[in-house]
């Protein structure tokens, strides 16, 4: 008889209570959640700078163009992207004393609202 007793003190104490597995489970769904959480915020910073480095490169094209074209054929305008839902519109100075200005401005929308990047530059003459 100690011999049955010994073995069924064993089998009893092996594994795990129902409390310890449901407490595991809880702990593992808030770390997934915290985990998910994370993800979710990484991926709206990604797109957002995404749409920002977009933009900014958008701007140092047309300042190039501009520039491409001298100081003498370079107007003022306006374009619009709608794949890329952005907006831009640039303004020159007439030129003096040997400097046309340049100011492009580009716009696009996200979930906050809609965002600017203003871009300044100059062409010799």
């Amino acid at each position: 008889m100690p011999a049955e007793r010994t073995i069924a003190r064993q089998g009893r104490g092996a594994g795990f209570t129902i409390a310890e597995v449901l407490v595991a489970l809880v702990l593992f769904a808030v770390a997934l959640l915290g985990v998910a959480g994370s993800s979710a915020l990484a991926v709206r910073v990604t797109g957002s700078a995404l749409r920002e480095r977009r933009a900014a490169l958008r701007g140092a094209d047309r300042i190039a163009s501009l520039r491409a074209q001298g100081c003498a054929s370079a107007r003022s305008g306006t374009a619009t992207d709608a794949a890329l839902a952005l907006d831009e519109r640039w303004t020159t100075t007439p030129a003096a004393g040997g400097v046309t200005l340049i100011d492009e401005q580009v716009r696009w929308r996200t979930v906050n609202g809609t965002r600017t990047l203003l871009l300044r530059s100059a062409i010799l003459c």
